[in-house]
């Protein structure tokens, strides 16, 4: 498994993830998945807790983007754009439903702010569509960049075709 280009292409992936919502609030969609992540830890919205949030989102992407790897060396046995897709739909469905459960572990929400709810669900139709749109946009990018799969089982499969 190639862990330092998992790695990068999470931090990739993670990092136009941000972009896209930066641009998306530009044009009034009010998603926030950096300051929703940073006042988890308690602190009042701002700068530096946008700041960490947006630390935490990328240790995230990272950490996924490994296991779309371990998917990529053990189950398909290639990456590209298209496997990061598909495995982006397992993404979606398993972040969808995280975010179901935010309330449970978020110190602010419901006093301070809205539960996003599943899918983002709570925040309305076209939250629900980026949040879909944004994931498949992250497994296309970690499949792209991860590159040919290094496993034996690969190789072995290459050399038989």
């Amino acid at each position: 498994m190639k862990i330092g280009k998992a790695i990068v292409a999470g931090l990739a992936g993670g990092l136009a993830m941000t972009v896209l919502a930066w641009v998306a609030r530009q044009t009034g969609l009010t998603l926030n998945a950096e300051m929703m992540l940073g006042t988890m830890t308690g602190n009042a919205p701002g700068m530096t807790t946008w700041m960490i949030g947006f630390v935490m989102h990328l240790m995230l992407s990272a950490l996924i983007a490994l296991l779309y790897a371990v998917g990529f060396e053990r189950v398909t046995h290639r990456a590209g754009v298209g496997v990061g897709l598909a495995f982006a739909v397992v993404h979606i469905i398993i972040g969808g439903i995280v975010m179901g459960m935010i309330p449970g572990v978020h110190p602010m929400i419901p006093e301070q702010m809205p539960a996003p709810g599943p899918f983002l669900i709570n925040m309305g139709g076209a939250f629900v569509a980026f949040f879909v749109a944004e994931h498949l946009m992250f497994g296309a990018i970690v499949g792209a960049l991860y590159g040919p799969v290094s496993s034996r089982n690969a190789q072995a499969a290459s050399s038989i075709a």
